[in-house]
């Protein structure tokens, strides 16, 4: 037979959010080109637009993905963080079940014949 036991699931509940905390801290440490350009010149000189940089491109690109990777990271990050709201509440209508039943029933020595 299961056994409903709250204090485990708000335990899980608290496990799932600090999953939300890494997917956090994890979007932190994706960033775009930050200083010099790591990818140096991409396109020959001759090749460019005016005012176009030589790794334009590659720069625009890099920043389109970490914004991609950036919208994936919050979206999992909620995720986590609803996930754990709702085991919490469902923790706490197991014990509103358990608290209802055990003053819903009342066994006096004798009155129960089996």
């Amino acid at each position: 037979m299961i056994e409903n036991d709250p204090d485990s699931l708000e335990h899980v509940a608290g496990q799932v959010e600090v999953i939300h905390d890494h997917f956090q801290d994890s979007k932190k440490k994706m960033t775009g080109i930050v200083g010099a350009n790591p990818f140096g010149d991409i396109k020959h000189p001759d090749e460019l637009r005016p005012g176009e940089h030589p790794s334009e491109g590659m720069a625009n690109a890099l920043g389109s993905y970490r914004d991609g990777m950036h919208r994936q990271f919050d979206a999992a990050a909620k995720l986590m963080l609803s996930t754990g709201g709702v085991l919490r509440e469902a923790a706490r209508a197991m014990r509103e079940t358990d608290t209802a039943a055990a003053d819903s029933l009342t066994v006096k020595d004798g009155s129960l014949q089996i």
